[in-house]
């Protein structure tokens, strides 16, 4: 936490706040952009039938994990691709809060862009839900409720600790941020190429394929705030579902993560200065000549 802090209070903070024309444009890309990512993450999640987490890690429907792992991975490398160069692609408070940290935008930029991404995670459950909600009369035997499969809202699976939910949460936050942060913003890496979105994708469908049967995978708030808040809207039931006693975990696992990528790699950046060595020397004079020179004290440093 030393290097961040550090960071924080005595680098300037970007000047990314004043154009406010910029700033409205670039959080509206952000809403409409977090609003199509969690449409599609999301609607793989119901249209493969199912809620995710609660597979106990046991193989439940593991033929379900990969379609919903590789879409939520592409449709991030996707619009990374297509809009990166104007909002930098965030999609995620994690990563915004993560740029702040690393004095990449500002604070006001930061809740400008948080305001968008959870506004726009509502937007694109709302599209979810408006798009499948004739399932829950097709077939009574598979879905009782409405909307349907909670619309892929997250629950942590019942046979996982809290404790080790949040571990799943911040570890998997941990490496799609890392790989984020490396990819994205370190000049010596491929930062400068355009193959930054490839490995970001692919980490996230990493994670999505080693968290899905335990929470669901979150590592992003505002994926997680959408269906839940609008499952809770639509059907108050489903409330104690959709929100257990576990919600903070899909919250403060990413945050935290963000906090930690940010420590690490000011570690990687952090200079180890050469340790100076002073030797004490005596005045002596030449035999030969009548010149004074200086040489190692001799009683300090005896002969060998």
């Amino acid at each position: 936490m030393t290097f961040t802090i550090l960071r924080v209070l005595k680098q300037p903070s970007p000047d990314d706040a004043s154009n406010v024309s910029k700033l409205i444009k670039h959080s509206l890309i952000e809403f409409i952009c977090t609003a199509t990512f969690v449409y599609f993450g999301t609607l793989s999640a119901v249209s493969t039938g199912t809620k995710l987490g609660g597979g106990s890690g046991k193989g439940e429907d593991v033929a379900r994990i990969f379609p919903i792992a590789f879409c939520f991975g592409i449709t991030i490398m996707c619009m990374a691709y297509s809009i990166g160069h104007y909002s930098g692609c965030h999609l995620n408070p994690g990563v915004s809060l993560l740029m702040f940290f690393r004095r990449e935008m500002s604070a006001v930029r930061m809740c400008c862009y948080w305001i968008a991404q959870f506004t726009g995670a509502m937007l694109g459950s709302l599209l979810v839900w408006g798009s499948v909600q004739g399932l829950a009369k097709s077939d009574e035997n598979l879905i009782t409720r409405n909307p349907p499969f909670t619309l892929g809202s997250n629950i942590l699976d019942p046979e996982i600790t809290v404790g080790s939910g949040f571990l799943l949460e911040l570890m998997g936050s941990f490496f799609f941020y890392l790989v984020i942060s490396q990819t994205a913003l370190d000049k010596k890496g491929i930062a400068e190429t355009s193959l930054v979105a490839i490995p970001i994708g692919f980490s996230l469908v990493v994670v999505h394929v080693c968290l899905i049967p335990f929470t669901g995978c979150g590592v992003n708030p505002a994926r997680i705030f959408g269906p839940s808040i609008i499952t809770c809207m639509a059907d108050r039931s489903q409330c104690t579902t959709v929100i257990g006693d576990w919600w903070w975990i899909y919250y403060i696992g990413p945050f935290c993560g963000a906090l930690l990528v940010s420590e690490f790699t000011a570690l990687l950046k952090w200079q180890v200065e050469p340790e100076v060595v002073e030797y004490p020397v005596t005045t002596k004079l030449l035999p030969s000549s009548n010149e004074k020179v200086e040489i190692a004290d001799e009683e300090v440093f005896p002969a060998e």
